[in-house]
């Protein structure tokens, strides 16, 4: 528990280098920046610009898309990479992914997480005790 607690902080500390990056059969990768959000109840939010960056191997039609929105947030005509800063206020987790000419093929998908601090699990709150304690 001690060791997730430092993670979780460390992470906290360092949200703009972390990113993540997911490649598919159909040879595009996209990556995400940050990928992770933490959240409390003092702040049940976070307001963040996150850069999408993606490429391949084909030059086609594109569209980038997340779950905030049915519109694509992006599309790109005859290229094979590109790149989106998506500023947003986030207080879930949500994907972002790549279609091309049809929105129902998703070529490549990627999560972004959001971590709450301040869940409401009991055990947290329990005293506890020591095993030789009668009381």
């Amino acid at each position: 528990m001690k060791y997730l607690v430092l993670s979780v902080l460390w992470l906290a500390a360092m949200p703009a280098c972390l990113a993540a990056e997911t490649g598919s059969d159909s040879g595009m990768r996209l990556t995400v920046k940050p990928m992770l959000c933490i959240v409390d109840k003092r702040k049940p939010r976070c307001d963040l610009a996150f850069l999408v960056v993606w490429e391949t191997e084909l030059d086609d039609y594109y569209c980038l898309f997340n779950d905030l929105g049915e519109r694509p947030l992006r599309c790109w005509n005859t290229a094979s990479s590109g790149r989106h800063e998506d500023e947003r206020s986030v207080e879930r987790s949500f994907s972002y992914w790549m279609t091309d000419r049809n929105p129902e093929n998703r070529l490549t998908t990627i999560a972004v997480e959001v971590l709450r601090m301040d869940t409401d699990d009991r055990r947290r709150k329990r005293r506890t005790r020591h095993v030789w304690d009668i009381n």
